[in-house]
This record gives C-alpha cells, structure tokens and sequence, in this order.
C-alpha cells in the first residue's frame, strides 16, 4: 500500500498532494523565506514540477526577487517557492505537510543571515549562503 503525502493551510482550503517523497530538504535562514514565513526559517523539500497537484482551492504567487512563492489565496499560509514558472522543480514547506516529520533537513542554509537566538544543529553541514548541490535557491532552493 503507497502512503499519499498531503499537505495544505491553516485553514484547509488549500490541499495539495505530492506524487512523491521531497528531497534535497533543507533548513533556510535566508532573510526573505523568515520574511515570507513570519518565522526564523523554513524547512524546504524539493519535489519536481510534475509531481506536485493542488487539489483544491486557490493558490497565489508573488513575485520577489525574481522568484515565485505561492501562498494560500485564503489564509496565506506559505505553500511553494520556484524559480521561475518554467522551473523543473519546485520546494515545498515541509510544516505544510500533513506528516513532516518523516522529512528531516539535511543542510542548513543562509546561515550568514540567521538569528544569533537561533540554535544550528552542529551536526548538520551549513551554508553562510547556497550550498553548491543541496537544497535551495538556483543550485539551492529556499532563499
């Protein structure tokens, strides 16, 4: 029996489903995802384009600094960040999951902008910015 990852917002209007288990999943401390997030960072997993299906309600995107996130049109919860709309792959907020705690960070990112009240796991490899291959923005998704 396949186990379906679901998500959605606070609300549930918004639910997707992933046609597969995220990947590359990182901690990013980067200015603009605690921005977006109203919180000191976001836990992402990247998941390709054709694998992620909102099954209902509406899904906005804003545009900042040439990247797309995409919010709960009702609540605003924080669902998916992308490169561009042609982007092959997309990350998605692991917390949005009905079930995240199957998907641990591997790296921490954009640890050059995290809060000094922050604790960073001495075990895991971190990044001041990007990291070379792993989670986030271009080569590294997230911030």
């Amino acid at each position: 029996m396949t186990t379906r990852i679901e998500g959605g917002c606070l609300c549930g209007a918004v639910r997707y489903r992933l046609g597969a288990a995220p990947t590359r999943v990182s901690d990013c401390h980067c200015l603009d995802c605690r921005r977006a997030s109203g919180a000191p960072f976001v836990t992402w997993g990247e998941m390709q384009r054709h694998a992620v299906q909102v099954l209902s309600g509406e899904v906005r995107k804003v545009r900042h600094a040439e990247r797309l996130r995409s919010f709960a049109g009702c609540c605003g919860t924080p669902l998916f960040f992308e490169d561009d709309e042609q982007s092959e792959t997309v990350d998605v907020t692991i917390a949005s999951l009905d079930h995240p705690e199957s998907y641990a960070p591997e790296v921490t990112i954009w640890t050059e902008d995290h809060l000094p009240w922050v604790p960073l796991d001495p075990a895991r490899k971190t990044f001041p910015e990007k990291a070379a291959e792993g989670p986030g923005s271009a080569e590294t998704r997230g911030g």
